[in-house]
């Protein structure tokens, strides 16, 4: 998980989030019980713990979540861009003894993805946690995992990043800001929905979109929550599952249900 402030703190909403994974994980690893090898990808992994940064607790990261199943999987891969967070996810790495399990990679997820995935068997079920701090995820690195037996959990920074690239203005909008939408959903439909729908629909209609295209790269199931909220009420961001398998599909529906009961599915 890529998200934390300078001094490596969370939010409530960061703390919801990993609980998620840390319920999903074990199903998956259950659910895959059969297959000769499984795969765990984090692409943004930050740091191995946080600070709560209400109470000061330390809150275990994605990458240590994942290292506490690491003899159910074949082979863990970690991507972080930081220097610093690297070495303490090569410290966790070790303090885990999961040196001949799991491989720490520094530099940009969307360039070192597509490399790890050569690795892979293409029918090996494979958990890619993909949880940038902004738009950081290029779709054509998610197009490069299509063709492997994968399930993504993405994080869509709606209110983090996409919509503050949108202003209200259209006149406004900056070449370098279409730039950045443009690779982040692998197309400009965006742009025609963009100036073509209110302000009110916006949000949906570019959900939409990207949920669409993910079905189109063959993730038929998925699953949008919208629990991420800050402190005052504001949806920051959503997370997607998807998968091709209708089985993942059901596991995450009670994940989520377990998480927040009232949750909203299938935005």
């Amino acid at each position: 998980m890529a998200y934390g402030g300078k001094d490596n703190t969370i939010g409530e909403w960061s703390i919801d989030k990993l609980a998620f994974l840390e319920k999903y994980l074990p199903i998956f690893v259950n659910a895959t019980k059969r297959a000769l090898h499984r795969y765990y990808i984090d692409g943004f992994a930050g740091n191995g713990e946080w600070i709560h940064r209400e109470t000061g607790e330390y809150v275990p990261g994605s990458a240590t979540i994942a290292l506490k199943y690491a003899n159910d999987f074949t082979g863990l891969h970690f991507v972080e861009m930081d220097p610093d967070r690297v070495s303490n996810l090569k410290r966790l790495v070790k303090d885990f003894s999961t040196e001949h399990k799991a491989k720490v990679h520094q530099g940009d997820t969307n360039i070192i993805l597509p490399e790890i995935m050569k690795g892979i068997h293409p029918k090996a079920p494979t958990f890619v946690f993909l949880d940038p701090s902004g738009d950081q995820l290029n779709w054509k690195t998610i197009e490069s995992l299509a063709n492997w037996k994968t399930e993504l959990f993405i994080l869509y920074p709606y209110h983090m990043t996409i919509a503050r690239y949108l202003p209200n203005d259209k006149d406004e909008l900056k070449d370098w800001q279409k730039g950045r939408l443009n690779n982040f959903f692998g197309t400009d439909e965006w742009y025609d929905i963009y100036t073509s729908n209110d302000r009110l629909y916006l949000l949906s209609e570019l959900l939409n979109l990207y949920k669409s295209r993910l079905e189109k790269l063959g993730y038929s199931y998925c699953n949008v929550s919208e629990v991420f909220k800050n402190t005052t009420g504001q949806y920051l961001y959503y997370m997607i599952w998807v998968g091709k398998n209708a089985a993942g599909k059901k596991i995450m529906d009670w994940v989520y249900k377990q998480q927040n009961p009232q949750i909203s599915l299938d935005i």
